[in-house]
């Protein structure tokens, strides 16, 4: 299943992840198990900044083989 994502410009990612975004991003394949939470505390960003990254509405709609982008932490 493909999904169009809309990737947001510096300013707006700055907002939301409370001027913690560096401008990187790298992409990431969801593995059994995992969520939301887990990766957002893994590599140091939020789940609002995760989900709104990557146009996720709800974090149940989050499955293993899913691919997404995480901003790299400042």
């Amino acid at each position: 299943m493909l999904e169009r994502i809309k990737l947001m410009n510096d300013k707006e990612m700055e907002q939301i992840s409370g001027g913690a975004y560096t401008g990187s991003v790298f992409a990431y394949t969801v593995q059994e198990g995992e969520n939301l939470t887990i990766l957002a505390h893994r590599y140091g960003t939020s789940v609002s900044v995760i989900a709104e990254l990557n146009g996720i509405k709800s974090a149940k709609n989050v499955y293993a083989g899913m691919k997404l982008l995480i901003p790299l932490k400042a």
